[in-house]
């Protein structure tokens, strides 16, 4: 990630600072496409304590890249509740890389939670870096629409 910083600090132990992410915001939000400046921008993003921020989230499944095809999924949980919280669908895609911190498979236990994220500018729309504990999902689309389910809000 260009701007949010996680670190490893110990075994299983981070450190997570969207702070620099979130002060360069207003810089880069009018380059987004609408639905990613909606998604970046909203004021639960990256409040730790909020319903919805993308901390800790759990990705339910990592559809292939071959499978993106111009349009692309994903669905997230919070650890230890069954409902979907948030979907998030990109249209346009250019790219997906999903890549392992060991080069091995990417493990989608309650462990692998998305740590942070970033939306950034890029082409002829955006891109979208998540960190997972272990691994890395990199999108580059024309744009994306995030929705989180009504037991979220």
């Amino acid at each position: 990630m260009k701007y949010a910083v996680v670190e490893e600090q110990g075994r299983g132990t981070y450190w997570h600072d969207p702070r620099p992410y979130v002060a360069k915001l207003p810089e880069i939000l009018p380059a987004l496409p609408p639905g990613a400046r909606a998604f970046a921008s909203h004021p639960e993003h990256y409040d730790f304590s909020a319903r919805r921020c993308v901390k800790d989230l759990k990705p339910q499944g990592l559809p292939s890249a071959a499978d993106a095809m111009d349009r692309y999924e994903l669905r997230f949980t919070r650890p230890g509740c069954g409902d979907d919280v948030l979907v998030i669908r990109y249209t346009g895609v250019d790219s997906v890389r999903i890549t392992s911190d060991d080069g091995g498979a990417v493990d989608l236990s309650d462990y692998n939670t998305v740590r942070l994220d970033e939306v950034l500018p890029h082409g002829t729309g955006c891109s979208h870096e998540l960190r997972l504990t272990t691994a890395t999902v990199r999108i580059e689309c024309e744009d994306l629409t995030a929705s989180w389910s009504p037991t979220s809000s």
